[in-house]
């Protein structure tokens, strides 16, 4: 399967998803939701995402442990988070490996060793997170999840409720997507073996260089400073999003509204978002929070209203990295 085909499949996912979640509002309503919030309350929320990427920058200078300043690192994370909210299927990533070898001449193995150690770091503190607000919610997930069950045993479609139908759809949308990444790996193996001799002979020197970059970071003083900058990094961009949602004076609470989010980070680990994530991104922080009982009109329009800022503001750090490289740039050369 061709990156093209892979791109088509995570597009159409994503559409039917996005078109899947519309249908069920008023499309007014996501305008309206936003004509809501204050400017305040946006140059807020602006401002705590923008100390999560430069919290980011800070955390990727730890791991290099070269002499690349933080001046220099927050345009090019600024960028990387541009493109990785833009681009599909996580390619945004390598945006970050390119600006790093381009502007600081960082190897690509050094580069992409420090994404693997801060998504691992990401992902303990993500783990760590919904383990304390999933036993917050027991009572209710359980109670949720039996509804579910009950439901299965008994066939009886007439009369199981709005919700359970619409978390019952969400859920199957995830086992296709999860089926649609299981063709995906199952085509790779299915490739000539002298393909595939092929390509390890190509990529072994790059996997010891990488994993020789990797075990650089030991379980010591550096690694709980990575651990507690992805604390704060994650930390930052949920009162971001939360101080969104506050905003809006919807009816979602922050324990479910924590639950949505989690879940949904660690779903965006898979690499199956189509241009923007429009759908996928969604998808699983509404199914999140409907399963919650948070009405479906409230979660859906929250979903999209998120999305819409967050990439509002990936774009204007973007803007703000491709000037501020720029002039970085002219300053090198003028010190030259």
């Amino acid at each position: 399967m061709t990156k093209i085909q892979k791109y088509v499949i995570s597009s159409v996912i994503g559409i039917l998803l996005a078109w899947l979640l519309l249908s069920r509002i008023n499309p007014e309503d996501i305008p309206k939701a936003l004509s809501s919030i204050s400017l305040i309350s946006v140059l807020v929320s602006f401002f705590l995402y923008t100390l999560s990427v430069f919290l980011k920058a800070l955390r990727f200078k730890v791991i290099l442990s070269t002499e690349v300043k933080i001046r220099s690192l927050f345009p090019i994370v600024s960028l990387y988070m541009f493109f990785s909210n833009i681009l599909p299927m996580r390619t945004g990533e390598l945006s970050y490996i390119y600006l790093l070898k381009k502007e600081e001449r960082t190897p690509g193995t050094k580069s992409f060793a420090s994404l693997i150690i801060s998504a691992l770091a990401d992902i303990l503190v993500l783990l760590f997170a919904m383990f304390l607000v999933g036993w917050y919610l027991k009572g209710e997930l359980i109670e949720r999840t039996n509804d579910i069950l009950n439901y299965l045993k008994s066939y009886k479609f007439q009369s199981f409720g709005q919700n359970h139908r619409f978390s019952l759809i969400f859920i199957s949308l995830i086992l296709i997507v999860f089926f649609t990444i299981f063709l995906i790996l199952l085509s790779k193996k299915l490739n000539k073996q002298s393909f595939l001799v092929l390509q390890i002979l190509k990529i072994k020197t790059k996997i010891i260089e990488l994993l020789n970059e990797i075990s650089h970071v030991k379980l010591d003083k550096k690694f709980l400073i990575i651990i507690l900058l992805s604390f704060f990094i994650i930390l930052f961009r949920f009162l971001t999003q939360w101080y969104i949602i506050k905003s809006m004076n919807l009816a979602i609470g922050i324990w479910e509204f924590s639950f949505a989010i989690l879940f949904s980070v660690l779903f965006s680990l898979i690499p199956i978002h189509g241009p923007a994530g429009i759908g996928t991104v969604e998808a699983p922080y509404v199914l999140s929070l409907v399963y919650l009982k948070v009405p479906k009109s409230d979660a859906i329009t929250s979903g999209f209203v998120l999305h819409i800022l967050i990439i509002l503001f990936t774009v204007i750090l973007g803007i703000y990295g491709i000037l501020d490289l720029k002039i970085l740039k002219k300053h090198k050369l003028s010190n030259v």
